[in-house]
């Protein structure tokens, strides 16, 4: 017979000690208690499975036999699953204090959500902005985009190919796609398609969309030379990787 967890659904569930309320009830449910998720949940036991199965059907015998479904105990105060969220919001917001880069990027996101924590806009682009500085990549990113499109932040092509550029050099295939597309109009860079075609061989190295006919499209504006030399840019590059860098535009 297989017990699972009716919150997260995880079979790793142990007994759990009879409460003095159920102790006076008929034993027609036995406790459970979810080792992963720490939910407590009662079960029907197997001697109201019996009564049941001698007034049913074969097959609903049966299933009943090797399904067993846990019944959500009465929600618990103070909800043990809003204590494990609440913990690990402060987690996060602790650790982003101490310039855990990555933790300020969850926190500039649970922000712009509104998840864990009230949603806020400005809070949310301070902490991107911090996990940029120190040196996360997806923050680079999406910083450098924003600026790029002027989405929430005052429109700033050189800022915003400065940030994407941190992202692209490190490997980042979406800023490496944005920063082929300026290089190509000459937006916030002073426009260049042999380092254009650079970027978007990169991208399209990673499964970019779009980036490959990007970059076929400007073999026509290059020369033979100008596409080894800029093929052989795109080697180099995606052999050894920057280090990570922690310096901010």
């Amino acid at each position: 017979m297989f017990i699972k967890c009716p919150t997260c659904g995880s079979l790793n569930v142990r007994r759990s000690s009879i409460r003095p309320p159920e102790a006076s009830a008929p034993r027609l449910r036995s406790p459970y208690r979810c080792r992963d998720c720490g939910e407590r949940f009662l079960v029907i036991s197997r001697r109201a499975m019996y009564f049941v199965a001698m007034g049913a059907i074969a097959t609903l015998a049966g299933a009943l036999a090797w399904n067993v479904v846990g019944v959500p105990e009465e929600p618990r105060r103070g909800s043990e699953r809003e204590a494990l969220v609440a913990e690990s919001v402060a987690d996060t917001i602790k650790r982003a204090e101490r310039d855990d880069a990555a933790a300020e990027y969850k926190l500039a996101h649970m922000y712009a959500t509104g998840t864990g924590v009230e949603g806020n806009k400005r809070d949310a682009q301070t902490w991107l902005e911090r996990a940029a500085r120190h040196g996360s990549t997806e923050a680079q990113y999406e910083l450098g985009n924003a600026l790029r499109e002027g989405s929430g932040v005052v429109q700033d092509y050189e800022l915003a190919a400065r940030w994407l550029e941190l992202a692209a050099v490190k490997g980042n295939p979406d800023a490496q796609y944005a920063l082929g597309q300026m290089y190509h109009s000459g937006m916030g860079v002073p426009a260049d398609n042999a380092k254009a075609y650079m970027w978007f061989n990169l991208a399209a190295a990673r499964d970019v969309p779009g980036a490959s006919v990007q970059r076929d499209a400007l073999l026509r504006a290059l020369t033979p030379a100008q596409v080894l030399e800029a093929q052989a840019d795109a080697r180099r590059l995606s052999q050894a990787p920057a280090k990570r860098s922690d310096l901010a535009p």
